[in-house]
């Protein structure tokens, strides 16, 4: 995903917050760095943003792969987060919930670097979005299609941030959070099973856990109001 993928959020918050939406290293326009990375290196990336910005701390939205990077910011730089929301994510490690065998057959395949890029990208259509969204929104899985067609990262680059968030486990450390968080999920992602989230719950001390009932992982496209609602409560002024 590209910082373009976020704009009906930063249609929604931006009436009470100022949104910044950003490319992590190897997608959109942010150059792929020599060598491997990690999501800490990307977590570094953010608040070395922060400070070409001047912005000393801010709320935090991350989803799938960025909420990686937010449980990192959360961990090793507390004083730069004021509230995070962790978005379809995980804690990583063995003891995370994996999608069905199915599911992840259908995104190596959709992963071949062969395959063009508007098949790819309708290949994953069914499995970040809910049936009844596609069956019900096909107008705006089409808008989402030509918005990643514009912005598709190099296989190089997203190759890059699979190999990144592969090696990602913070269980054991999930105790140390002391910042406020909200955990939010689509309750029928398959690429991500809601599982995930309920187990980010229970190790965050006084984590919030919110369902987008019928959302599967792409749940703030699918239902941008009701996220958009819950974020702006969460985070308040």
């Amino acid at each position: 995903m590209t910082k373009e993928s976020w704009w009906l959020q930063m249609e929604g918050l931006s009436r009470s917050h100022r949104v910044i939406a950003f490319d992590n290293r190897g997608v959109g326009e942010t150059k792929y760095p020599a060598g491997t990375f990690t999501i800490e290196d990307m977590a570094e990336d953010t608040t070395g943003l922060m400070d070409a910005l001047g912005i000393d701390s801010a709320h935090l939205f991350g989803v799938s792969m960025g909420g990686l990077i937010a449980q990192v910011l959360l961990l090793d730089y507390p004083d730069r987060v004021r509230k995070a929301a962790l978005g379809c994510t995980t804690h990583g490690g063995r003891h995370a919930v994996q999608p069905d065998p199915q599911v992840m057959a259908a995104l190596a395949k959709a992963a071949d670097p062969d395959l063009p890029p508007e098949e790819s990208l309708r290949q994953r259509v069914p499995i970040v979005f809910s049936d009844r969204f596609v069956r019900e929104e096909p107008g705006k899985v089409e808008e989402y299609l030509r918005l990643s067609l514009r912005h598709f990262p190099s296989p190089r680059g997203a190759a890059g941030q699979f190999r990144a968030l592969s090696v990602f486990n913070v269980k054991r450390r999930l105790g140390e959070i002391r910042n406020p968080v909200l955990v939010i999920t689509g309750s029928e992602d398959r690429m991500m099973p809601p599982e995930n989230s309920r187990l980010l719950a229970e190790g965050i001390r006084d984590a919030r856990l919110h369902l987008v009932q019928g959302a599967g992982h792409m749940f703030f496209l699918e239902r941008p109001d009701e996220v958009n609602r819950v974020l702006a409560d969460f985070f308040g002024n």
